[in-house]
């Protein structure tokens, strides 16, 4: 869980960010005043775009986090396979460059 925090904090932003927007969107239908209408948009629709933004991000560091590792582990188990084949090719070659 500690490992998965930005996975977790960037769908709850993300779920923020879709309240935000229905609530600006909710308060700007119900007012016909162009002047309170911009007090909803700067509201819902700027604080849900931020929170937006700021959770998409959380979960594409923690994408790219998950994908660094697992490259990470492929690249340790090609360098022990590329070890193992050259060390079980180094008496081969000591058998033929002998005989």
């Amino acid at each position: 869980m500690q490992q998965r925090w930005r996975l977790i904090v960037g769908w709850a932003l993300v779920a923020v960010a879709a309240v935000f927007i229905v609530l600006g969107w909710v308060g700007v239908s119900g007012t016909p005043e162009v002047a309170r209408q911009l007090s909803y948009l700067a509201s819902g629709g700027l604080g849900g775009l931020v929170a937006a933004v700021v959770g998409v991000g959380l979960l594409i560091s923690d994408d790219l986090r998950t994908e660094r590792s697992r490259l990470g582990r492929i690249e340790a188990t090609l360098l022990d396979v590329r070890e193992r084949v050259s060390s079980e090719s180094a008496p081969a070659r000591r058998r033929r460059s002998a005989g």
